[in-house]
């Protein structure tokens, strides 16, 4: 029985501490590559290395929650930042008349030098 919780206990050592470093190579690496000006590894170490490290210590404590996020987190993001169809079931052509329409009457667009639109007084 002894062993039993051995094992388990160091299976869930194993898992919680792989996850970890899984999770803080992936956040240095995203830092370090998601720049167009050039970020250092001093530049990591100064200032997100702390907060990357916070997020893989709560990733390997809870790793059998995170893991299975890692794993299909493109769908989880798809399926949570999906944007609604914004036509309403309309074709394109309805809705560029419908833009069209908004233009005319606001004056915008290529009615902007239109007089048509505004109110004779």
């Amino acid at each position: 029985m002894l062993l039993l919780w051995l094992g388990v206990l160091g299976g869930y050592a194993i898992g919680a501490v792989v996850t970890a470093r899984t999770v803080f190579e992936r956040g240095r690496t995203g830092f370090l590559a998601g720049t167009a000006t050039g970020r250092s590894l001093a530049e990591f170490e100064r200032r997100e290395r702390q907060h990357i490290e916070a997020i893989a210590l709560f990733s390997g404590v809870l790793w059998v929650t995170a893991v299975p996020v890692l794993v299909v987190r493109r769908l989880v993001a798809r399926l949570a930042l999906a944007r609604p169809a914004c036509h309403g079931g309309r074709s394109a052509q309805q809705v560029r008349d419908r833009i069209d329409e908004l233009e005319r009457a606001l004056g915008v667009g290529a009615y902007a030098d239109d007089d048509s639109h505004r109110c004779q007084g």
